[in-house]
């Protein structure tokens, strides 16, 4: 799926403002010591800030890769539109600095050590870019996901008046599938009747589903996930650990896998293995329910109060929503 709307803006990704408010501006310390540097927003100039860290370790890679796309973004549409990185952790930016120096990157990184400006702002996951208006309202909300680099890219653009938002709309439309091999076709076709199956409960029959379709296509992640699902909701969490493991050994970006592979383990009662998928599985653009409430309980265990709490506010206004779309249906 591609994510280009911003259905999640409301949705405890930017908690203080809504879309079309305006922002505040604020003034803070450059990371390299160098002096403080001052945000005001509405000056004529749309604007990109990024929030980020690179603690703990499965953050890093994210943040610094969505960095470098930043700092590329901001030479190609330099003068035009303002570009900010906002390092928003208390340790010490040495690893940013380095990454900074060896990739070239020009973008001005300042320090937000204290989280005054993430709180101020509400922001709620990182990475996370927040797109300004000529105006100083808040445009756009992007969490991190694959495609973010045309998503950031093209609402510059759009701010410029270079695109129309339908025009950045089917930009970010995927590619058509123009064939479809016999194969494909009756793996697609074995998935989606799998999926009835775990909406109707009948688990054993989805599972059957999943494994004939891993047969037919062995290289797909699809129907590999979706087994290990059918295998979390039947509490086989070795064999849903298994599931999960072989995408990863494919593709260890995927964010499904990474979710899965943490509720397997935390099934499992090892916590202190779970903790880094679930965290990495969070900062997801809609994390999934199951990972949120896995977080809070972890999170009480280790008496970090703090997280707990917002885990499972977070986990109530989710059932809440749940409940009020059923209730319309």
């Amino acid at each position: 799926t591609v994510w280009t709307g911003t259905i999640l803006a409301a949705d405890n990704v930017l908690r203080n403002f809504k879309i079309g408010e305006k922002l505040p501006g604020f003034t803070l310390d450059q990371l390299d010591g160098g002096g403080q540097q001052t945000f005001a927003p509405g000056k004529g100039k749309p604007a990109a800030i990024l929030f980020f860290a690179v603690n703990p370790e499965f953050r890093r890679q994210r943040a610094l890769a969505l960095l470098a796309e930043l700092g590329e973004i901001a030479e190609k549409h330099k003068g035009r539109a303002e570009f900010l990185a906002l390092y928003s952790e208390p340790l010490s930016g040495d690893t940013v600095q380095e990454f900074v120096r060896k990739s070239h990157v020009r973008l001005p990184l300042l320090s937000d050590a204290d989280r005054q400006v993430y709180e101020r702002y509400g922001v709620f996951m990182m990475p996370l870019v927040i797109l300004v208006g000529k105006d100083g309202t808040l445009h756009e909300v992007v969490p991190y996901t694959y495609n973010i680099r045309e998503i950031v890219d093209g609402n510059i653009r759009l701010l410029l008046g270079e695109m129309s938002r339908e025009e950045l709309l089917q930009s970010l439309e995927p590619a058509d599938l123009t064939a479809v091999s016999k194969e494909e076709k009756e793996y697609i076709r074995r998935v989606n009747y799998g999926r009835v199956m775990m909406n109707r409960k009948m688990t054993a029959e989805a599972l059957r589903e999943f494994s004939t379709a891993i047969k037919l296509l062995p290289d797909l992640e699809e129907a590999h996930i979706e087994k290990g699902f059918a295998h979390l909701q039947r509490e086989e969490w070795s064999e849903a650990e298994k599931s999960f493991r072989e995408v990863l050994q494919r593709n260890k970006d995927s964010d499904d896998a990474v979710a899965g592979l943490g509720l397997a383990l935390y099934g499992k009662g090892d916590a202190g293995g779970a903790l880094a998928h679930l965290e990495n599985a969070f900062i997801v653009p809609e994390p999934k329910l199951e990972v949120i409430i896995a977080l809070a309980n972890i999170y009480e265990t280790k008496g970090n109060m703090d997280k707990a709490v917002r885990m499972n506010k977070l986990a109530v206004s989710r059932l809440m929503k749940m409940y009020e779309l059923r209730w319309q249906q």
